[in-house]
Formats: C-alpha cells, structure tokens, sequence
C-alpha cells in the first residue's frame, strides 16, 4: 500500500507530499529503493526534473546506494534522463554501474566507448551501456524502421562492435549505430515468431496458444487486451469463423499459466509475469492494494472459493498473513475508528468461521466490542457495509442478551430500508409485534417523514403476515397522494421533499415496476382512471418514471385510452367533476387542512397513545388509528374528486336549455305557483340557497330540457308536474347575488 500511495502522489503532481511521504517510509524501513523506481519514472515523465534532482539526493542521504546498488542505478539512471546537464547525477551514474558490473571485463572500456564518461548525449550513452553490458551472442534485435529481426553472432565489448546476422547475411556495426537502429526482443516476441516459416507459426498458434498470447505481449509492452489480440491474429493467422473456438481454448490455458494474469472482463486484460505467480500472489496483491474491510473480505473468500475449486487446500502462510494484517488493522484504528475496528473484527470473525487460522479471541471480539461500547446500535451504524453491519445485528443478541430487543426496535425510527426488515424480523420473532405495528402505525400517518419505513412496506415485509399493514393498492395510493401533495399542498423541507422522491422513485422501480404491475392488474377500471389521473399530474420523479407506469397501466386497461367517438353531454360525463373556481377552491382547502393540520395532529395522539404501553388494551391508540383510517380515506376521496374537476365558467353555461350552471324557473301546473332552483356541482350545492348538484335525480330529469317543456318529481314527498318558464345564467356576473361565492341571480 506503500508503493500506491506514492503512486498516487506523483500522478497528481503532488511533489512535496510525495518527498515528505517517500522519506517517512524509507526512514522506517516500510519502502525500499526498488520500490520508488515506478514512482520516479512517473515524476520523471511528468517532466519534474528539478524535484526529481534533488529527491534523488535526499533519498540517497536518506537511503545509502550501496544497500541495493541495481535499485540504485535504476533510480539515478532515471533522475539522469531528466537532469542530463547535471555533472554529479553523471558520475554518481558512472560510479553505480562499476558497483554493478564490476566483474563485467573491459568495463572501462565500455564505458568509454559509450560516451558516458565523455560527455555524448545521456539517453543514447545510456542506451549503448544497456546494449554492450546486457546482450549477448544469439540474442535478438528488431529493426525501428521496418521490423526485421537479427541475431547477434558475436560482439567485441572492449571496441564496442556487434556482429549480425539476417537472412545469412552477416554485418559488423558499432554499438551507437545498433542502438540508434534496433531493439531488443525476446526470443519468443511475436514479432520474431512471425519471422518463422508459416507452416511452423501456424503449428505453434494450433499447439501453444499459451506461447502465442506470450509473444504478442512482449510485442506490445507490458499487457495487451483481448480485443488486440484478436486484431493480431484474425484473419491474418486464424480464420474468422475459427476464433471464438481458439480463444476460449487459449483462455482455459491461460488461467492456469503461471506467466499470464488474466483479468478484467469487457475487454479481457492479459498481463506478462516473468517470475511466474500464483493464486496466492494474485490474493496477496489484491488484498495489499484494498484499504476497507469488505474488500479485504471479498478478496480473501474469493481466494478461499478459488482453492476449493481447483481442489486444493489453502496455503497457511497466506491465511495468517491475511489474520495478520486484519488484526494489525485493528489494532491500529481501534481507539480513534472504532467502527471501522468493528468492521475489521466482524472480518475476521466471519474468515474464522470459513477456516482462517485465529483465536478465540479473534473470533469474538466483535462481540466484545459491542459488549463494552456505550451505544453498541451507533457502534454499528458506524459499519457502512450492508452484509458486516447485518452480521454485527446477530452478534447484537450475544453481546446483550437482555436488551437487545429494545436497542433494535430503538433503531427502527432511522434504519434504512435495507436494513429495516432485518430489525423488524428480529423484533417480530423475540414476540415484539405490537411494537414493530407501532412504528408501522406512526409511520403510515407521516408518509413525508418516513421514505424508508415505505419503501421496506412496498418491497413487501418478511414478516408481513404477522402485521397489519395496508393492501397493495392501498399503499400506492398513499404513495401517489404524497407525491402530488408534496411541493404543493404538504409544506416540507427541501431535503425531505427530495428524499422522498428519490426513495419512491427507487421503490415503484424496482424489478422493473413489477408490483406496479400487479395494482393495475388487480384494480378495477375506476380506480385506474384516478390513477391515470394521478400519474399525469406527478412531479418530482422526472420523465421517465411515470411515463413507465403510465405504459403499464395503458398495456393492463387499453380501454382507458380508446377515444369515444359519441360526444356525451357535459352532465353526462362520469369522468369529470364540474365545479365553479369558488367550489373547487373550498373542497382544496378541504383537502389542505387534512393534509397539513388534521394528519399530522393525529400522528402526534397516535405517538402519545402508544406511549401508555400495552397497545392491546389502549382505546386511545385504537381510536387514534381509526381517526387515522378516516382521514386517509377522505383524503383519498377528495384527491380523486379534485383530480376530476373541471372548473365552470359563465361561457360553459348553455342559454337556450336546462345545464350545468343553470338558474331554473319551474311553474307547477296544478297552481302555478314557481320554484328557483340552481344547478351547480357538488362542491357548490347548498339546497338551503337553492342550490343543487347537477348529479341528483331531479337535476339529471332537468338537464336538457328547454322552456315551455314540461317535467315532473317529487316535492316534499309529493309528484307534481313543472313547466319550465325561464332559464338563466347563474354564473352571470350581471345577475343579483345569491350569498354563495360565485353564483347569481
């Protein structure tokens, strides 16, 4: 981790954080000189070469050469390349190599030879030292300019002489030529194994895929994708059609080459070890370079599950290897982060169980640690993981037996759903219903407050048998309700607004709006043409959502949308509520205060209700619910009236028959006497002004009738017959008032 962190640090440029950290850790011995050569080329590449100067001093001081002196002249060979005035880096360079290759003979000469000493250019004398002290007789060379490969026959590293052969063709050149000209590769570089007769390439590509994907590694660095190998060999070596067969053959054997990681999936990442690696170093590395305790989790079951595959048993070293660095984690963070302390002793507690070697101790320290801390339930909120805080809930029980029940319902009110019916379950089975119903009951009363408690409540509780909780549809239209109102009618705070949209969002989505589904496929056709209504007028969850919902409901009840091609007269329409703005307004007002003012009052008795305890026997709670049950079915009600209204004006009102806004004048024909009566909505009538629903009986025997015709019902228990004898206009601004908000005479 070390090694990462200065990584890190040169590739943000962070210079003096990187010289402060470096020395730290050379200082205590936690870095060697190896280890910074990555961390130098960076800088190096970077073109920091002043701090690279200087950094190389103080390592130097810090770190002496003569430790490691190949790490060494790694380092300054580095420091050089970006400093190549810098006099003291050349001879400190000078000096490392006759360190190095002492036993190399005519070493001097080489180094002269190379311009090193005398002053040439750095990078091309650097490139000579490397070509006269590391190649030998037989090794290969690439041309720059067009790929053809050589071999090397002999050298002559006092004069600094090459000789090479291509094709039998045999050359002598000097060292400054052949490094300005060539490259060396490998052997088995896919770019000399082209070189060979075809028959012998296409035979080694069918017999060792493994060598094959090697060579073209070595020909592109250090790691290549899958999608390049493929531009490498198809269709120049391997026909289309044949590749999908080769390739899942190369990677049976490359999983179990110990030279090629293969990782990643889209694409597949190939990556060359020389030193071969095994399982064990591919865990180790993965573990080193994680910094949470889940992941360190993961890595080590992924290992264990690997080793069970392949049938062999793991390897001891690394299992207390992974203890230790758990246990040291621990030890480490326990006094200042205990709850990341916790989440490594849940770790290593759940590893002991899968056959970590560790102690008693280990095993139960987590238990230990939640018996001794003062708040163990924010102990464990602490644990950001899902699956370790949900395995510290079952240590819960052991660590207080006695009171563990009453931390877990305590932390109902501020779980997240994912976790809520882990609690309630627990609750529900130590016999604790009534109060895991309570929290239910409080939080249905105040939807806005409670995201979580509705999300768990739609996903569909474990327990939900033993609860009373409201019914599928009924739950979605309370969801629905909430969202309407919020923002609107329900004064909130931002945050809570915003929360319990996303969160609902979540939930309506969840398995691709399955349990939506399901509601419209229960529900009959009026309820989903409210709820039609309802989804056309949502905010908050973006486009996306409800135009979902609304494709379900339109696939589940087509007929919603078939447009009727009979006009129906306006007192005719079962679809729409006509109101005057007054009327619509009183029932809105209606709706506003039993949102804002009657619910939130009842949730508040509810709350002192279930105070009193024993909720089997509490008529306060009950009645409290039973108020809570009425206001919620009013409420729904009225959002479904005022998600049908359709505001009445003056030019809506017909003038030559009986309609919707109409002021009537009937005369009996028994006595003549007249009668006034005013047809309006429901929301309007006022029977002791005269005022009537156009929905009655008597009004809908009226509606459509002009003067002069005749029509008869019952008065006060009696039928008589009326003629109508005048119509008018009752929402005629011209007209004498009648008292009632918008309507004339």
């Amino acid at each position: 981790m070390p090694l990462t962190e200065l990584l890190e640090l040169a590739k943000t440029g962070k210079g003096e954080a990187f010289e402060t950290r470096c020395l730290e850790l050379l200082e205590s011995g936690m870095l060697t000189l190896a280890q910074l050569i990555g961390p130098f080329e960076q800088f190096e590449r970077d073109g920091r070469a002043e701090r690279l100067v200087t950094l190389t001093q103080m390592v130097f001081e810090t770190l002496a050469p003569t430790t490691d002196p190949a790490a060494a002249l790694a380092l300054a060979r580095v420091a050089l390349i970006a400093a190549p005035q810098n006099e003291e880096l050349r001879k400190l360079t000078v000096e490392l190599y006759r360190q190095v290759y002492g036993q190399e003979p005519n070493l001097q000469a080489v180094l002269e030879s190379s311009g090193l000493i005398t002053g040439r250019a750095v990078r091309t004398a650097l490139r000579v030292l490397d070509l006269c002290l590391a190649l030998q007789p037989g090794d290969l060379l690439i041309s720059r300019m067009d790929d053809r490969v050589v071999e090397i026959t002999d050298l002559d590293r006092a004069r600094g002489l090459f000789t090479l052969r291509r094709e039998g063709r045999v050359t002598t050149l000097p060292a400054a030529e052949v490094s300005r000209e060539y490259d060396r590769i490998a052997r088995d570089d896919f770019r000399a194994l082209r070189q060979a007769p075809p028959e012998q390439l296409a035979k080694l590509i069918a017999d060792d895929p493994v060598a094959v994907v090697i060579g073209i590694i070595h020909a592109h660095g250090e790691h290549i994708d899958a999608d390049l190998l493929r531009q490498e060999l198809v269709p120049r070596y391997i026909e289309q059609q044949a590749w999908s067969t080769w390739w899942s053959r190369a990677k049976r054997l490359l999983k179990r080459s110990p030279h090629v990681v293969v990782e990643g999936r889209a694409p597949i990442l190939l990556t060359y070890c020389a030193a071969g690696h095994t399982v064990e170093d591919e865990t180790w590395a993965a573990f080193a370079g994680h910094n949470e305790p889940e992941d360190w989790l993961g890595t080590a079951e992924g290992y264990l599950r690997e080793k069970a595959a392949r049938k062999e048993p793991p390897d001891a070293v690394l299992l207390q290897r992974l203890h230790d660095h758990i246990a040291n984690c621990i030890t480490a963070v326990r006094a200042r982060r205990p709850a990341e302390a916790l989440a490594c002793a849940l770790v290593l507690g759940r590893l002991g169980e899968k056959g970590v070697p560790t102690t008693a101790d280990a095993r139960e320290l987590a238990v230990t640690m939640l018996r001794e801390t003062a708040d163990p339930v924010l102990l464990l909120k602490g644990v950001s993981h899902e699956g370790l805080r949900e395995r510290g809930l079952e240590l819960l029980k052991a660590a207080h037996p006695e009171t563990w029940v009453d931390m877990i319902l305590g932390w109902l009110s501020t779980a997240p759903a994912v976790l809520l019916d882990k609690l309630a379950t627990a609750a529900v089975d130590a016999g604790r219903v009534e109060d895991v119903q309570c929290f239910v009951d409080l939080g249905l009363a105040d939807p806005a407050g409670h995201p979580e408690l509705f999300f768990w409540l739609w996903k569909t509780p474990t327990r939900a048998q033993a609860l009373r909780l409201p019914a599928d549809a009924e739950l979605f239209r309370q969801i629905l309700d909430m969202l309407s109102a919020l923002g609107r009618t329900v004064t909130a705070e931002p945050e809570v607004v915003k929360e319990f949209r996303h969160r609902m969002k979540a939930a309506l989505g969840l398995r691709d709006y399955a349990k939506v589904r399901q509601v419209f496929q229960a529900c009959s056709e009026s309820s989903a043409i409210t709820m039609r209504r309802q989804l056309n007028r949502l905010e908050g969850l973006g486009d996306n959502a409800p135009t979902k919902m609304l494709d379900i409901l339109r696939d589940v009840h087509p007929l919603l949308w078939v447009v009727r091609s009979k006009q129906v007269a306006p007192w005719q329409e079962k679809d729409y509520i006509w109101s005057t703005p007054e009327g619509a307004n009183r029932r809105t007002a209606e709706r506003d205060e039993i949102l804002n003012v009657k619910m939130p009052q009842n949730a508040k008795r509810i709350g002192e209700a279930a105070s009193h305890g024993d909720l089997s026997e509490n008529s306060e709670y009950k009645f409290a619910l039973e108020e809570r049950d009425l206001l919620r079915a009013r409420l729904a009600t009225i959002n479904d009236e005022l998600s049908r209204t359709r505001v009445l004006s003056a030019h809506d009102v017909p003038a030559d028959i009986v309609g919707i806004g109409s002021r009537v004048t009937l005369r009996t024909v028994a006595d003549g006497t007249e009668k006034v009566m005013t047809f309006l909505g429901a929301f309007d009538s006022d029977v002791d002004h005269g005022i009537y629903s156009y929905v009655a009986p008597t009004a809908q025997k009226l509606m459509g009738k002009s003067i002069g015709e005749h029509v008869t019902f019952l008065v006060d228990g009696q039928e008589c017959e009326f003629e109508i004898v005048a119509l008018a206009n009752a929402l005629d601004h011209g007209s004498k008032g009648t008292g009632v908000p918008g309507v004339y005479l």
